[in-house]
């Protein structure tokens, strides 16, 4: 199984300006996990991604690795024989290509300089896929093979580990992912395009470069998976809670951690640490389901094992969660 050096757990947003988006690290020498003090009053997708790739870099300087997860999709549904978005990208055949398409989609419009994703629906390969608002569109089914839901999704709802809501579903507000994930995919590619070769974006890529050296990571996460398991469904706000939740997991909260914070800096503090202790588990980074071109194309959520072993709370590869967050 791989070995990191570091975890980081990133919460994230898809709004206008950012303001949900927290980071939190641990190392596993140490076991304690830190909250990572943005610049300003908040972190702007930017600067988040920015410090991601200033930490990775050193990390690489010095001949060692992390494991960084971010909440939100990486890609979109890839249909067989039809492609992404309803066969209107035809031309793309791969996660990359996609965020190359929605970045261009996006382009100028409001928010660009932080990667904001919303302004690619305007454009008529994207939008016609997405549920804005309003009634059910009448092309719209979250049956298998629809073209609305990803693999990893399906395999999730299968194995009875949860539904998680479609990245294409914008009318759901309270579980609203779509543009979290266009933001997302945006920042993925810059980040990516910052370290190269030096990041492996995982399952697409592989753990080890092109050098054959072991390298950094960045994968697909739902802190509520980790949350559910190591404390239940409820968000974790204080002191007392997360220490409790970190505990099940062989961590604790690093110094500076304030007796109460906002769900954010929750999620991203129990994601660092569930990173941590799945990682040790070889089902993790070999789950059931996930095949070549599905890593290449739709990625995977990390945790997601394909199986219902594990029980309840052994902490075991297998587990459970709900929607995303």
């Amino acid at each position: 199984m791989p070995v990191f050096d570091e975890y980081i757990g990133i919460d994230w947003t898809g709004a206008l300006p950012a303001r949900g988006i927290a980071i939190a690290r641990v190392r596993p020498d140490e076991a304690a996990v830190h909250l990572v003090p943005p610049p300003g009053r908040h972190w702007t997708r930017r600067q988040a991604m920015d410090w991601v790739a200033g930490r990775l870099a050193d990390h690489h300087r010095a001949g060692a690795r992390a494991l960084v997860g971010i909440d939100c999709g990486f890609s979109l549904p890839y249909v067989p024989g039809m492609g992404y978005l309803d066969g209107r990208a035809g031309d793309v055949d791969d996660m990359m290509g996609l965020w190359d398409v929605v970045d261009e989609a996006a382009g100028d419009g409001p928010g660009a300089d932080d990667f904001c994703g919303t302004p690619a629906l305007a454009d008529p390969r994207l939008g016609p896929s997405f549920w804005l608002a309003g009634r059910r569109p009448a092309h719209w089914t979250d049956a298998e093979g629809g073209g609305k839901r990803r693999r990893v999704e399906l395999v999730a709802a299968r194995t009875g580990v949860g539904t998680p809501v479609s990245v294409f579903n914008l009318a759901a507000a309270s579980k609203q992912v779509g543009k979290a994930s266009l933001a997302g995919m945006r920042s993925l590619r810059h980040l990516k395009g910052s370290l190269g070769d030096a990041l492996a974006v995982w399952p697409s890529e592989a753990l080890t470069g092109p050098d054959g050296a072991a390298r950094s990571a960045v994968t697909e996460i739902y802190p509520t998976l980790f949350r559910r398991r190591a404390h239940g469904l409820a968000k974790i706000c204080d002191w007392a809670d997360m220490a409790a939740a970190l505990a099940k997991v062989g961590c604790h909260a690093g110094v500076g951690v304030p007796a109460a914070f906002d769900d954010h800096a929750g999620d991203a503090m129990i994601a660092a640490a569930g990173m941590m202790r799945w990682a040790s588990f070889d089902d993790v980074w070999t789950p059931k389901g996930l095949d070549t071109g599905t890593a290449r194309r739709e990625g995977w959520i990390f945790g997601v094992t394909g199986d219902m072993s594990g029980g309840d709370i052994a902490i075991g590869g297998a587990a459970a969660f709900g929607g995303r967050g």
